[in-house]
């Protein structure tokens, strides 16, 4: 018998994954040297293979099928359209230059590009948070921590009301002086006012930020700076700021005067608000002592300012203070709003729970404990018991949404929506 006059051979389906592992790799091995009576030969046993016939050894045999000059070689080609194939692409040429000359291969075309399925799923909408140099808060070490928060106040059960008690909390520990630690952390200041030593406003600030931070508030040191600060005397002053959940915002906050500034509806103001003002915000006291003498002359000093790890200046930074000391920054920025992540964002990725798909929610706040969806609280325990916050998509036809959020020891924080289609 000559080689044209052959026949697809009668050989029966596999019987083990191994024999259909060893059959597979003999004909991709055909397909790839234009072996195709090889390849023609396994047509039975390949069709036995429901997982790749319809979009991989169908449209294969076709090719070698029309390569050898067997009447109706296209219709395993048809056959597999028939069943839902579509990736014509994947063997271009060889489809068309086998079949391009058919009249009807136009409508072959268009019956496979019609084939493609919608999705299964489909994210339609999701939280991105905004763009931000990366956040350092001003904490007591890892070690030292635990040992700083029984001295301080028991939190409140919401994150403003907390920060406010430490705040007024923090500016009764002692009365103001010029003096400075020069070096510890807030637990070495707090022993050594204990002896009867007093501190400058940079103490004050120590103090309140890492004691927000042990009290699971996000918070760093602020350097506030008046206008001409690289010469003359008094034009620095050190407070923190925190991010508060519940107002969904940073607020700057004074330790030495036990104070924070508000807006003409008594809504708490963040530094950049500050420094964006024509005129003196009000500043609210909440500890036991006694009122800013001259307001304004404390709002002077945000004309320019730094915070932990960074520092912003739209006209050009000057590094040098008034005594000649260098202003250390470990990120230099022209817009503050890089300086300032809303803790209240989400990113969210893409895994698997029990072989589905899941969104997974990526919080921002570094003190997040767990997340909500529609309210209901997630956590789904991880490798090595590493928490994971996330929830199986819907799957029931049409489309879903859904309220997502953080949470914290305060709460949840402000939601966001989420997306998606199911076919």
């Amino acid at each position: 018998m000559t080689q044209t006059s052959r026949r697809p051979s009668q050989a029966g389906p596999p019987h083990s994954p191994a024999k259909l592992a060893r059959v597979r790799t003999v004909a991709q091995d055909a397909m790839r040297g234009a072996r195709w009576w090889t390849l023609l030969d396994l047509e039975r046993t390949l069709r036995a293979d429901t997982e790749f016939w319809r979009d991989l050894w169908a449209p294969s045999l076709a090719i070698a099928a029309q390569k050898v000059g067997l009447k109706n070689a296209r219709s395993r080609l048809d056959e597999a359209i028939e069943a839902g194939f579509h990736q014509i692409d994947l063997f271009e040429p060889e489809l068309s230059n086998a079949f391009g000359t058919d009249p009807d291969w136009a409508l072959v075309l268009e019956r496979a590009r019609t084939n493609v399925p919608r999705p299964a799923l489909r994210l339609t909408a999701w939280p991105e948070p905004g763009p931000a140099a990366p956040l350092r808060l001003d904490r007591a070490e890892a070690h030292r921590e635990p040992q700083l928060l029984p001295r301080l106040p028991r939190p409140a059960a919401g994150a403003w009301e907390t920060a406010k008690a430490l705040l007024g909390w923090t500016a009764g520990l002692w009365r103001h002086a010029n003096a400075r630690i020069n070096a510890g952390d807030a637990l070495d200041v707090l022993e050594q006012v204990a002896n009867g030593a007093r501190y400058s406003c940079v103490e004050y600030s120590i103090v309140l930020a890492q004691g927000l931070n042990a009290l699971r508030i996000p918070a760093r040191r602020v350097w506030l700076r008046r206008g001409d600060y690289h010469d003359g005397v008094g034009q620095g002053h050190a407070v923190a700021e925190a991010w508060i959940d519940d107002l969904d915002q940073w607020v700057l906050l004074d330790g030495q005067h036990g104070a924070y500034w508000a807006d003409e509806h008594a809504r708490p103001l963040s530094l950049p608000e500050l420094q964006a003002r024509e005129r003196p915000a009000r500043p609210v006291h909440v500890g036991p002592r006694a009122p800013m003498r001259d307001p304004g002359l404390w709002a002077a000093y945000f004309a320019h300012a730094s915070v932990t790890g960074i520092a912003w200046e739209p006209a050009g930074f000057v590094p040098v203070f008034q005594d000649g000391q260098v202003l250390a920054t470990e990120r230099l920025v022209r817009d503050s709003a890089e300086a300032y992540p809303r803790l209240s964002d989400l990113a969210v990725g893409v895994t698997a729970l029990d072989g589905v798909p899941a969104v997974e929610l990526k919080p921002v706040h570094p003190f997040a404990i767990g997340g909500t969806w529609d309210g209901e609280m997630i956590v789904v325990q991880g490798p090595q018991g590493k928490r994971r916050f996330a929830r199986a998509l819907d799957r029931d036809p049409g489309e879903h949404r859904a309220d997502i959020a953080a949470v914290t020891p305060y709460g949840p924080l402000a939601s966001r929506e989420l997306r998606w289609t199911a076919a």
